[in-house]
């Protein structure tokens, strides 16, 4: 074979392998930064969260690790996936004088606060603010109720549910952290108030004692997302719920598909971090052939060398 044809099988080879591993890289890329995007940035993110916790954070995809599981577990959305296994590990929290938040406006969630033995539930219907009142109604700013070991002074709920009892409970049990605005309940869900749709203060975040600890329930799945944090109000929230670590889950729903594993701080997508070493040993391959072919075309006495060891 002459050392011209060599040098061309040489290149195509390394232009293949170099093709291959930018394959990988991207492939790696798709795979996972997909599910995985919400919580990096945007206004749906928590990467802000993650941030201003100082790698206090932990999130969690799957379960609840009980052996774990700091301070405080935060909860965001769903709830009815939540398994028997996290049950038990949220109870075993919970008697052990820990603190479970769950944020969500899914009323499945009601299983798992029923699950928990947790007297408060989430009512039918979004609120929105009535016409009288001067306040978006997207987005309206509550107050908590003065009483309050969390320590904020006010929380932006986007689009609330409100959260009342089960029918066998007083209510007498839990404290309200947070009241509506003057508001409507739609019922129907068709956006509007109607006539026949009863309006109020409602309350939006409650705290309720169980075993030694305790469960607060806020009907706003997005309260701590980067799109609420500009309210100094959601930040000092955000702030007394994870100054001592937390848990941040994420319950398996068809949106979200599993992933097995805990993360800390989740500000670099999984799939750069498999891809990138890959990328960095294809690339080394690269240059190390682009050196071999470089010394084959300047020194007659290594080409004729290579030549021999090529045959």
């Amino acid at each position: 074979m002459s050392r011209y044809r060599t040098e061309r099988w040489v290149a195509l080879l390394a232009a293949g392998l170099a093709v291959v591993v930018l394959a990988l890289l991207v492939g790696a890329l798709t795979a996972t930064d997909a599910p995985l995007d919400p919580y990096n940035h945007g206004d749906a993110g928590t990467s802000r969260l993650v941030d201003a916790s100082r790698e206090g954070l932990v999130l969690s995809y799957t379960s609840v690790d009980g052996e774990a599981t700091p301070e405080t577990v935060i909860i965001v959305g769903g709830g009815g996936d939540v398994t028997t296994a996290d049950v038990a590990a949220l109870t075993r929290h919970l008697d052990g004088g820990g603190r479970v938040v769950v944020l969500t406006e899914d009323e499945r969630s009601n299983q798992l606060l029923a699950a928990l033995d947790v007297e408060t539930r989430l009512a039918a219907g979004y609120l929105l603010t009535t016409e009288q009142d001067s306040v978006s109604p997207a987005q309206f700013v509550v107050a908590d109720g003065g009483d309050d070991a969390l320590g904020f002074t006010g929380v932006q709920v986007n689009a609330a549910k409100p959260l009342g009892v089960t029918d066998s409970s007083d209510g007498t049990t839990r404290r309200v952290l947070a009241w509506s605005a003057p508001a409507g309940r739609d019922l129907d869900g068709d956006g509007q108030l109607g006539a026949a749709e009863p309006r109020g203060s409602y309350p939006v975040a409650v705290a309720e004692p169980v075993g030694a600890g305790q469960v607060i329930v806020v009907g706003d799945a997005s309260l701590l997302t980067n799109g609420q944090w500009q309210v100094e109000g959601n930040r000092q929230l955000a702030r007394a719920l994870t100054e001592d670590g937390a848990m941040l889950v994420y319950p398996q729903t068809t949106g979200f598909p599993p992933v097995t594993r805990l993360r800390l701080g989740l500000n670099t997508p999984l799939g750069t971090l498999l891809g990138l070493p890959a990328f960095l040993c294809g690339g080394m391959v690269v240059v190390r052939l682009g050196v071999w072919l470089a010394h084959r075309g300047g020194n007659p006495s290594d080409r004729r060398g290579l030549v021999f060891t090529l045959r």
